[in-house]
């Protein structure tokens, strides 16, 4: 029997042990993360990235081979999505309006339309579509009850390095590194992984909301952006969202909140609630925090031979775990047939 230890309970450690379950029998999965959803107050950690993404998927033109081999991953997550009947898994519509659009969106170049149904250019800066969009809070804990039973074990525990798996787990395994910033076998991270600090607003609508049937990006001039993410069945609808570069503060800014705020009176007006007198306000559930961790070169799905270890990488997604989950998950698979030397042209 094979036996395989995930490391991470986030969005792709638990899709990847998702994928393995429905295409391999006779398989012992064992998850370790320090933070995870068997664990609800993990929920609420602004270090458990997965539970503040945005999670709604946002195309856009490929511009090297990374963005390319990852296109190919957003589409084949594009049709699992399209395939639930999740109270918490919705298709909308998709709306991307760009201040300044450059050559590749202008002109739809390769990896922004492809397999995306009901692409439409609607003037040179105004693009539509269908899309998915995933409510973290609802998903999460859905994917660790169905793992659950499908026999995961699940372990709560920080790791310092890939290697102290083999102290925890015994017998020979392989393991899948979905630990976002890359751990690596003999400790730390690798090198050319870094985070993106998000801050996002919960809110509640006004009621009938239009905002409930459509997420809107807005691409602003000098690189800022608002957007809207609705949170089905009914948790609210984000307002975000900061994209920090290396910012490590880990705790709410104000100034990123009025920022949102200021933006979304202007691009999201409706979004307001109406007080008595007549002033108009956002009523805010909750502000998020999060950090997403990035990689340059984009997402490793590379294979390493470590001593009596074997780990496939899954690591590194930025703000596009959920985009990437279930076609990273397969890559993953493929990578685990080919080192357990399974024909891939049959699914177990």
């Amino acid at each position: 029997m094979n036996n395989i230890v995930i490391v991470g309970a986030g969005i792709l450690g638990l899709t990847n042990a998702l994928y393995i379950i429905e295409n391999l029998p006779n398989v012992n999965i064992t998850i370790i993360s320090e933070l995870g959803p068997n664990d609800p107050s993990s929920l609420l950690n602004f270090k458990y990235a997965s539970s503040w993404a945005g999670a709604h998927f946002r195309p856009f033109p490929s511009r090297n081979k990374q963005d390319i081999r990852e296109m190919k991953m957003t589409r084949e997550t594009y049709k699992y999505f399209k395939s639930l009947n999740l109270d918490c898994v919705k298709l909308i519509k998709g709306i991307e309006l760009l201040e300044n659009p450059d050559n590749h969106y202008s002109n739809v170049l390769y990896g922004y339309s492809e397999e995306i149904e009901n692409f439409k250019q609607l003037s040179k800066g105004k693009f539509e579509y269908d899309t998915w969009v995933v409510n973290p809070s609802v998903y999460l804990p859905y994917l660790y009850e169905k793992l659950k039973n499908d026999g995961v074990k699940f372990i709560n525990k920080k790791l310092e390095s890939l290697n102290q798996i083999n102290e925890i787990v015994s017998g020979y395994h392989i393991i899948i590194n979905c630990s976002g910033m890359g751990l690596q076998f003999n400790g730390g991270y690798d090198k050319d992984s870094y985070s993106i600090r998000g801050q996002t607003l919960l809110i509640s609508p006004p009621e009938n909301s239009q905002y409930w049937r459509k997420t809107i990006t807005y691409q602003l001039l000098y690189g800022s952006w608002i957007f809207n993410i609705p949170r089905f069945p009914n948790d609210g609808i984000i307002l975000g969202g900061t994209k920090q570069i290396e910012d490590t503060y880990d705790n709410i800014r104000d100034e990123d909140t009025e920022k949102l705020l200021k933006l979304g009176s202007k691009y999201f007006p409706d979004l307001m609630k109406t007080k008595g007198n007549g002033e108009k306000y956002f009523d805010i559930k909750r502000v998020n925090l999060g950090f997403r961790p990035a990689r340059i070169g984009g997402l490793n799905t590379s294979i390493d031979l470590k001593n009596k270890n074997i780990v496939l990488n899954c690591y590194g997604a930025g703000g596009m775990g959920y985009e990437l989950s279930y076609g990273a998950a397969k890559r993953v698979f493929e990578n685990l047939k080919s080192v357990l030397n399974l024909n891939s042209d049959t699914k177990l």
